[in-house]
Formats: C-alpha cells, structure tokens, sequence
C-alpha cells in the first residue's frame, strides 16, 4: 500500500515537471517581454500563440500566471495576468461573461454585451490587469455560429484597443482564421509563436529531443540511466510523434511499471509495455515503435493517436449582421 501510495506521489510529481526546451524557453521570454513592456513601459504587445495539442500551451500559460501572480491588497486584489478560456459554444455575450468570472465579477450575468464589455474595462484598471490570456480561441471556428469568428475579432479589436495592455491569443493553428476575417486585428498579431512538436531530421534537432528525454530520465530517480541510442531515440519519435505530453507520459508510464517490477533502468521491454497502457491500447505487436516488428510507420491513420483532425470549413466573414452589442 506504501510503495503504491510513493508510486502515485512520484507520478504527480513528474507530471508537473517542466523542461525548458529552447522553443519553450523562447516562448516564455517573448510573453514575459509583452508583460513589462505593457508593465513598465505602458507599450502594449500582442502575440498569438499556435500549437497543437500537447506541445506546452497549457504549461505555458501556467508559467507566465505563476511568473506574475495575483497580489491581495486590503480592498482589492490585484491581477497582473489575466487568464480566460474560450467557452465551447462563444459568443460575444459568453466571453464578455468569462472574462468578468476571472475578473471575480459576481454579477457577471447582469446587463447587456456592451455594459458587460465597459465593466471589464473599468475591472482592468482597478486590477491593474498588465497581459490578458485568451485561451481555446479555435472553439470560435470549431462550434461557434457561422459569423462568430468577425464578430468576435471585432469585439476584441475594440477591447484591445480601450484596454491598453499587452494581450496573448492562444490556441490550435486554425484559431489564426480568426485573423484572416479581420484586417486590423491581424496586424495587431503579427507577432506568432508556434510551439511545434519536436523533429529528429537534423543532428541538431535530435540533441534536442535527446535532451528533453534524458532530462525527463534523470527526473525519474531510477537506480541506472536509460541508454539513449540512436535507434532508440527514432522509436521515441514514432511514439510521442515529437510532441511533448506524450514524452511525459510514455516516461511517466515507464517509470511507474519499472518501479512496481522493481526494474532498475527504463529499456525497450519497459517502453513498449508502457506504450500500450499509456499512450494508445491498441499499440501492440507491429503497431508499437518499441517492438522489433514495428513497421516505421507514423501512426497518424484515423483511428491512430496521431491522426490530425482539422475541420475542411473555411471561415467566412460576413460584413452584414451579427450579433447585437445593445
């Protein structure tokens, strides 16, 4: 029961672990710039963040909050960083009300969109709000109404434009149609940042993802390291397709059924079972990059783990109705 509790205790411990890979590095370092530019020098930047599922958004959004947190004062709390996700079916109306729920508004329900919009405004100032965070924005294009992507890219043109401080959007890479429907709104976001998955092509890209596997290893505190070699970092790649959560959790996984079979070192055997009962169930035999008749074939098909679903729907802006600000 100990050794099943320390297990879990370890597990939730490397799930926090981050690991400062240079494109999260650079990442950071650009959103924290756009923080103290808008900060201390009252310059505003905004900066769109791209990426797909699993390589850092998440992590990084957490890293800047953590970096500038909120600060009680007697009559009020400050909130430097300003965090919202993108409800699943957006309007104007909706995400007007999550930002107020953020903003600790405990009428956030109460008025129209244009008096909702005004009292974030005012909660701005008052919280003293420096980086606003919009998170999710492809649920804009995945199930909002046809024309929700122009008339939310006008309704955050207008709140950036009042608002005065540095903004980040964020999101998976089709968010950016929201951009493309909205001339000025994009060139408020010709900044981007694009958190790709990880690449073996050059020798330099492969030091890398060594790199960020070894430092995962050492992390895991096993009695001997694992021996990363050339063909086995190739198999890495097949398993996690160079996406970031998935080395967290083939690792994580590794280290759990190690632990538990008193495995003193993470090898192929280990890899391959923790494949199966961590990343994809069906990854057996032929089909799991950690066993000897794997086929060096991606598993991105349907119904593989790395297949890529990117809706065919193009985003059309209409320049005639929508919804009401009143």
């Amino acid at each position: 029961m100990t050794d099943s509790l320390n297990i879990h205790q370890k597990i939730a411990e490397l799930r926090k672990v981050v690991i400062f890979h240079p494109q999260c590095q650079a990442a950071f370092d650009a959103i924290r710039d756009a923080y103290l530019m808008s900060a201390q020098v009252g310059f505003p930047q905004h900066l769109l963040c791209v990426g797909q599922s699993g390589t850092g958004k998440s992590t990084l959004k957490s890293l800047i909050f953590d970096e500038f947190p909120p600060e009680p004062l007697p009559d009020r709390e400050l909130l430097p960083v300003l965090c919202v996700d993108t409800p699943s079916q957006p309007t104007i109306r909706n995400m007007a009300e999550a930002m107020l729920v953020q903003l600790g508004e405990p009428c956030f329900m109460r008025g129209s969109a244009i008096d909702k919009t005004n009292r974030i405004l005012n909660l701005i100032k008052e919280k003293q709000v420096r980086l606003i965070i919009v998170d999710e924005l492809q649920h804009f294009i995945d199930r909002g109404r046809r024309r929700a992507p122009l008339e939310v890219s006008d309704w955050l043109k207008t709140l950036i434009d009042q608002s005065q401080v540095s903004t980040m959007l964020m999101g998976l890479p089709r968010c950016e149609q929201i951009l493309q429907v909205n001339e000025q709104l994009r060139r408020r976001y010709g900044r981007r940042l694009e958190l790709n998955p990880f690449s073996i092509e050059s020798p330099h890209e492969q030091s890398i993802f060594a790199g960020v596997i070894t430092h995962f290893d050492q992390k895991l505190g096993l009695k001997r390291p694992l021996q990363l070699d050339g063909d086995l970092l190739r198999r890495f790649h097949f398993a996690t397709n160079g996406i970031i959560d998935y080395v967290v959790r083939l690792m994580t996984g590794s280290y759990a059924w190690a632990t538990q079979h008193s495995i003193s070192a993470i090898d192929r055997s280990v890899l391959e079972r923790a494949f199966v009962d961590w990343v994809w169930h069906e990854g057996k035999g032929a089909l799991n990059p950690f066993n000897d008749g794997f086929r060096w074939k991606r598993l991105d098909s349907p119904g593989m783990p790395f297949n890529l679903f990117e809706p065919a729907s193009a985003v059309r802006a209409s320049k005639t109705g929508g919804e009401s600000w009143s």
